[in-house]
């Protein structure tokens, strides 16, 4: 049963943080909630930063042109940069996702958010317990993505960026750096600082807004009898792996993230949003399409970012810590620093591990959202039980990294002793077509097991193309 409701307040409820389950202390349990202690501690940061950073608050706008100003006619380089940067980063995670990445002008930033709807003005009151859980796991997940975008000063000081800086804007690098450390602190302080009301007036008419992503999939063939013979073949029970319709299907079809940003620091934070866009998405892939449409509704406007943008930062930080604390996870740090490996060798392998640990997270409760709610919960409650839990989750994805690491070995022609163990350092990247030519090899020569090994790894969660072939095959 569900009621109509058609107030604004009432649509934003059904999407509040606030009773959502997988936030300790906002499922009935009595305690203090979690956002609360966060807002108080965050209250606290927001005061000592006004005395610290007076001047670059009221100066804000000063920084902001200086930043323009510096950069001018050097956006194409700075966006290279950012691909550049972003794809040693994340490695062949993002093989088969195309990363359009530009700085543009404020004005062209605010045409590309006009699309987005500001707020939903008439939806469904959802009595559903399934399908509320559902709206509260894709809050959270939008919570932490939005949280991984904010957390973009780790990576914007990397020295991958210092030093590309240096050959685009040569002297005036360090300049440039410093004023986007600065932009980017003083708009965290806005963030929490400035009355929701007053941001909600701002967005409403999109003024403001220095940055957007999306992520879109991109047919490049006409592959409607393609797919209809692939969804034939299913239904008979066929293999499809010798498919040329399956071939022609996936072939044909492309994910990108497309950021923008009206500087460095901005597209990066988009960029990064946007990537983790792509496993929020690819959770909703259970989903029959009108609960999924019912799901996107009650979390996807601008005004729902208001409350991930307050708490997202805070959130993404207890979320990962357990992933950092591993004891597996700060051997292989210790290991890599020890080794005089670069900032950009650590910083990537902590990426990576974090971004599979996400979609793995993110892929719990794909039929009862409460098993991956209640694991949220136990995390940034940092209790003993979530150390226990995602235990078996993390070794899961630091065994994904090494098969990675070794098939990428094996692809390069790489002959060190395969027992060698890996630093996880930067390799080969495959294309699509290496990975299915990989595929049908071992499927020619009858290895199944490696068969199956390959689809796992090459098209599971990591590279994101189990949601890529749903899309084509139910569009």
């Amino acid at each position: 049963m569900q009621n109509k409701i058609f107030t604004f307040n009432s649509f934003i409820n059904e999407a509040d943080l606030r009773g959502n389950i997988g936030i300790p202390g906002e499922e009935g349990s009595g305690r203090e909630s979690w956002l609360d202690k966060i807002a108080r501690g965050s209250n606290q940061e927001a005061r000592e930063f006004l005395q610290r950073n007076r001047q670059d608050i009221q100066g804000f706008m000063g920084l902001i042109q200086k930043s323009q100003s510096l950069q001018r006619g050097k956006e194409e380089e700075l966006s290279e940069l950012a691909i550049a940067a972003i794809t040693e980063l994340y490695g062949s995670l993002l093989d088969d996702v195309t990363l359009d990445l530009k700085i543009e002008s404020q004005q062209s930033v605010k045409q590309e958010m006009e699309e987005t709807p500001t707020e939903q003005t008439e939806v469904e009151k959802i009595l559903d317990t399934d399908l509320i859980n559902q709206i509260n796991k894709r809050k959270i997940l939008r919570t932490i993505q939005q949280g991984k975008g904010l957390s973009v000063k780790a990576i914007l000081n990397l020295s991958i960026f210092k030093d590309g800086l240096r050959e685009i804007m040569g002297a005036q690098a360090s300049e440039y750096l410093e004023t986007l450390n600065k932009i980017s602190s003083v708009a965290q302080f806005f963030d929490w600082d400035i009355p929701e009301e007053a941001q909600k007036g701002m967005w409403q008419t999109r003024q403001g807004f220095s940055g957007s992503c999306t992520i879109e999939f991109d047919e490049t063939s006409d592959n409607e009898e393609a797919a209809q013979q692939v969804l034939d073949d299913l239904a008979n029970g066929d293999d499809i792996i010798n498919s040329p319709e399956a071939d022609d299907l996936v072939s044909g079809l492309g994910v990108s993230v497309r950021a923008r940003g009206v500087d460095l620091s901005v597209l990066i934070h988009e960029s990064i949003k946007g990537i983790y866009m792509l496993v929020t998405q690819a959770s909703l892939e259970t989903l029959y399409g009108g609960d999924a449409e019912t799901v996107i509704q009650n979390t996807d406007t601008l005004l729902d970012e208001l409350q991930e943008i307050k708490y997202g930062r805070q959130m993404q930080n207890a979320f990962f810590k357990i992933v950092a604390d591993h004891p597996k996870v700060k051997q292989v740090v210790d290991s890599l620093i020890n080794t005089d490996s670069s900032d950009m060798e650590i910083a990537s392998f902590q990426e990576r591990v974090n971004f599979l640990f996400f979609g793995k997270i993110a892929m719990l409760g794909q039929e009862d959202a409460s098993e991956m709610l209640t694991l949220v919960n136990a995390i940034l409650s940092e209790s003993s039980e979530a150390a226990e839990l995602c235990d078996p989750i993390i070794n899961e994805v630091l065994d994904d990294l090494n098969q990675e690491d070794e098939y990428q070995r094996s692809i390069a022609g790489d002959t060190r002793d395969e027992e060698e163990p890996t630093n996880f350092t930067q390799k080969k990247t495959l294309s699509q077509e290496e990975v299915n030519d990989a595929i049908m090899d071992a499927y020619e020569k009858g290895d199944m097991e490696e068969v199956a090994r390959l689809r796992r790894e090459y098209l599971g969660e990591s590279k994101i193309l189990d949601y890529r072939l749903w899309v084509a095959l139910n569009s």
